[in-house]
């Protein structure tokens, strides 16, 4: 049997495979950190918008306790009628 001589060097195929797979994996890395940032970006959007929402939700609580108020306040104003509250009249 012959002695066999050790390489010293990847083939130009093996070293092209091993740049193309580096490549890919620097491509795939970058679109994953813009996918975060994005990601990141949409979830402040979303606190705000579920702050706001809060916000609206106390108003209209707020709304309906003061309607509720009012309506006591006219009914014990004007007890025993209807009132219209398009026009404001009495029937």
């Amino acid at each position: 049997m012959g002695k066999m001589i050790k390489p010293t060097k990847l083939t130009d195929e093996e070293l092209q495979k091993i740049k193309s797979l580096q490549e890919e994996f620097q491509l795939v890395t970058f679109q994953l950190g813009e996918l975060h940032i994005i990601e990141f970006n949409l979830s402040n959007q979303l606190k705000e918008i579920n702050k706001e929402i809060t916000n609206f939700r106390s108003t209209y609580t707020s709304l309906q306790e003061k309607e509720k108020e009012l309506l006591a306040e006219l009914k014990s104003t004007y007890p025993d009628v209807n009132i219209n509250f398009e026009t404001g009249e009495l029937s």
